[in-house]
């Protein structure tokens, strides 16, 4: 039997039924979209960043210690059998002469940690030096600079001869600390390694192993090969220091008994006016001296090795990659869910329309598999182009607007798109699942039905007694019209269902993007106003002269001082997370809790109550108990500074959103370090108009200060992170609202041809326009607000999924959500749904009512 009429049939079904063909069509171009772009989205980020490190030879492992290396250190060192390349080189941090600029200096590396060129070339002479890329606006090539702080390199000035990117310095914003200018580094920059004294000890070593080669950066196997290395290395490079700190011993000792020898010697000498021999034992005691105090100063010989992870700025590329992967396992399955309910409803109106041509077919004796050709074709073209368009969008597009809007606070480019064959062909085949399978589903049963009754229109559903009837009191006060309303809705129980999922669904997208922005918006104003109240904090230098520590005393009382107070400050570390990255944590000790509620406040954030400091607990941020699972009377192990397990109880939880804290009274650290307290450090509150800058380049230069941590450089990371996920977030609810508009035209557009003959005879008796709009429409107003209200609860339910996913290991969102999020949430949908009223209305009024009533027997 001939097929050709078939075929042609399909084909026409298309331009007969475009309007359902559009829809399909953008259902799946933007479920395809969301799907496929989170999808790759996080595998390109990082495959973006390995391919830099590759191509830069990245170190694994960065070792400095406080006394540089020495030859034994590089030997043992290159003698761990892993080890496939190291570099030892130095560095320098300087300020620029006349300007509150630090820059850290580092040697030219022989193949590890490359450096990228971006402009200009890399120094060929002692005097030329390459600076960092983000520092292009301030100075330019071929300018010469002066540092303030030579130290260790041969010049002061130098000829800027490139700009570079850093392998090992991700960050935009926060790049670090110094001991120089305003305890901020505002850049690196690299010198040839001959620019730096020889004979000194090389101040930083840097580590490639033989077998991270071929692992994945970011994979667990590659982080426990790379402790393990360093666990290795730690013990043998400690063994060392243990002996060179005996060196270092009967070195001091011996500079004293030389002190005492050379201050008792200018005495003798004084008394006998001997004033040439005199000035000279004076200047053998003031080196003697400067000895000792260096010695002191640096104390017990340390090693600090340090992976990847505490790189500025790479974890924080890790966790955003990490973030697009948790948001692309929850909105796309959304977006599908929603996308196959309204296809099923579609292509279950389409064969109900095509009732008598498929009998007809049946009739002419045309097999099952025939008759089903249409609505494969049909259905599969609409997916398979919407996939398409959709995959185009996904793969090419969307990645690069998410990696955008999260490199603004990254120094990565470069960004590199993939292609993913499985990732393709598993949305095409949902895509199909959803719509050819839901055709088919909805065909098999008109195939079993005989050609006879095929050829007869479909009885419509009869009548009968609703609940709300049962109800006297409120039954018999609606009207006709509403009356009318409420059984239809109760008539098409599954078309109501399909529009309140379909509505519910948009609109729980709506509340969830709108929640995390309001979960994003003000983080850091709530953390750096309502919680932490002070501005800086200054860790005070143990090894300061009597005079420095006045000179602090004198600026700390200063006219740019509102108020400061004494703590003990100290970072601990804990290995944590999903990723089981090293947590930062700061210890703060106060010394006076009372002045302390002045610059902090202690409080918990579901119970708004003021934490008093325990005796014998600790009170840790929200985010780190959660991190360890840590609840009111639960012991956690923190390790210190000296890398000693710390036991502590927590005595309670506070209210913070960035970073981990531990706070504590001076009665608990004397219990828990067993060591007496005293403070190393001043929380510090400037005046209003002050500047910051300035006044922590003071601080530092009373010698008596060796580091500031700013809130400002803290509040510019935050708002970045968060501007970023903000960006995102607007992406996710455009395609929600987009996915909304596409549900609610369509399920209208269904309902509304389903039923035109009733429409029909309702305008043939007598009733408006207006009015035949509102019959129907009473009913799309009616699902649409019910729709909504479910729609709170799946949006509130996605919401909290998400703020507890979504933040990075050290930073936890606000999970309140404000009422303007659930108006605008409703309003979107409203919005549509008026809109789409609107056009439909066109629709009834250009109606041939005798044409829809022609009988079709």
């Amino acid at each position: 039997m001939s097929k050709r009429i078939l075929w042609k049939d399909a084909w026409q079904a298309i331009s007969r039924s475009l309007g359902r063909f559009i829809a399909i069509f953008l259902l799946m171009a933007v479920s395809a979209f969301a799907l496929i772009g989170l999808k790759i989205t996080g595998p390109d980020m990082r495959q973006t960043a390995t391919s830099f490190f590759t191509q830069h030879h990245l170190a694994d492992t960065t070792i400095t210690s406080n006394y540089g290396l020495d030859s034994r250190d590089r030997q043992l060192i290159r003698q761990q059998k892993s080890v496939k390349q190291v570099d030892f080189g130095y560095l320098q941090d300087s300020t620029i002469d006349q300007t509150k600029r630090a820059l850290r200096i580092f040697s030219q590396t022989n193949g590890v940690s490359s450096w990228q060129t971006v402009s200009g070339h890399l120094p060929r002479h002692d005097n030329e030096i390459a600076v960092s890329y983000l520092l292009k606006g301030k100075y330019h090539i071929g300018q010469w600079i002066t540092l303030k702080q030579a130290g260790s390199l041969k010049h002061r000035q130098f000829k800027i001869v490139g700009f570079v990117r850093s392998s090992e310095y991700l960050d935009r914003s926060d790049i670090g600390q110094t001991t120089v200018g305003t305890g901020q580094l505002s850049g690196v920059a690299v010198v040839k390694k001959s620019a730096f004294e020889t004979g000194t000890a090389y101040a930083i070593a840097r580590i490639t192993y033989n077998q991270t080669a071929k692992m994945n950066p970011y994979s667990t196997r590659y982080t426990n090969y790379v402790e393990k290395q360093q666990q290795q290395l730690k013990k043998a490079l400690n063994r060392h220091g243990k002996t060179k700190q005996q060196k270092l011993e009967r070195q001091l000792k011996a500079a004293q008994q030389q002190l005492a020898q050379a201050t008792q010697q200018a005495a003798v000498l004084q008394q006998k006016n001997a004033g040439a021999g005199n000035s000279v034992l004076i200047q053998q005691a003031a080196a003697l001296k400067k000895q000792q105090t260096k010695l002191k100063q640096l104390g017990t010989p340390t090693y600090t090795l340090s992976d990847r992870t505490e790189n500025p700025g790479y974890a924080i590329y890790r966790s955003n990659a990490e973030r697009v992967d948790i948001l692309a396992d929850v909105f796309p399955v959304l977006l599908f869910a929603i996308a196959a309910l309204v296809s099923l409803t579609t292509m279950t109106r389409f064969v109900e329309e095509e009732r008598i041509q498929i009998g007809t077919f049946k009739a002419l004796g045309y097999y099952n598999a025939d008759v089903a050709k249409k609505f494969a074709l049909f259905s599969l073209l609409a997916s398979s182009a919407g996939v398409a368009l959709g995959a185009w969008g996904g793969f090419m597009v969307l990645p690069k607007i998410i990696f955008k809007a999260y490199a603004a606070n990254s120094t990565l480019s470069g960004f590199q798109l993939h292609f993913s064959w499985a990732l393709l062909l598993t949305t095409w085949l949902i895509a199909i699942l959803c719509t050819t399978g839901a055709a088919l589903w909805a065909l098999h049963r008109d195939l079993k039905a005989k050609p006879a009754a095929l050829l007869l229109p479909k009885p419509p559903k009869g009548g009968s007694r609703i609940l709300l009837e049962r109800w006297h009191w409120l039954w018999n006060r609606l009207s006709f019209n509403y009356k009318v309303t409420m059984r239809n809705l109760f008539r098409y129980k599954s078309r109501a269902l399909m529009t309140i999922f379909g509505v519910a669904g948009c609109t729980g997208l709506l509340v969830m993007g709108f929640g995390i922005r309001d979960s994003l918006s003000g983080i850091s104003n709530i953390e750096y106003s309502r919680i932490i109240k002070y501005d800086l904090i200054a860790v005070q230098n143990s090894n300061s002269s009597a005079k420095q520590r006045q000179q602090l005393k004198k600026e700390l009382n200063g006219k740019s001082v509102k108020g400061h107070t004494g703590i003990y400050f100290e970072q601990l570390t804990k290995k944590a997370g999903d990723d089981d990255a090293t947590q930062s944590i700061s210890l703060i000790v106060p010394n006076n809790e009372k002045n302390f509620k002045q610059y902090f406040a202690v409080k918990n954030r579901q119970t708004k109550k003021t934490l008093k400091l325990p005796q014998d607990g600790v009170i840790i941020s929200e985010k780190l108990a959660r991190l360890l699972n840590a609840k009111k009377g639960s012991s956690i192990k923190l390790k210190d500074a000296s890398g000693k397990w710390r036991t502590m109880k927590v005595a309670g939880i506070m209210e913070m959103y960035i970073g981990h804290y531990v706070l504590m009274s001076p009665q608990a650290y004397q219990k828990i370090f067993h060591q007496s307290y005293q403070t190393n450090a001043q929380l510090i509150t400037l005046k209003k108009g002050a500047k910051l800058q300035q006044e922590s380049q003071r601080l530092m230069a009373t010698g008596a200060v060796k580091g500031i941590n700013q809130n400002v450089n803290n509040q510019r990371t935050i708002d970045n992170i968060m501007g970023s996920l903000n960006r995102v977030m607007i992406i996710l609810i455009g395609l929600a609202a987009l996915l909304a508009l596409v549900v609610i035209y369509n399920l209208s557009n269904i309902n509304i041809e389903e039923r035109m003959r009733e429409l029909s005879t309702i305008k043939v008796l007598g009733f408006y326009d207006q009015e035949v709009t509102l019959y129907i429409y009473r009913e799309t107003i009616i699902l649409s607000v019910i729709g909504i209200l479910l729609g709170y609860l799946v949006g509130i339910g996605l919401h909290r999924f998400i703020i507890l996913s979504l933040p990075p290991a050290n930073a936890m969102f606000d999970p309140t959500m404000t009422l303007i999020n659930f108006i605008v949430s409703a309003l979107i949908p409203a919005v549509i749904t008026a809109g789409v009223a609107m056009a439909m209305h066109h629709k009834i009024r250009s109606v041939d009512m005798l044409d829809a009533l022609s009988s079709v027997d």
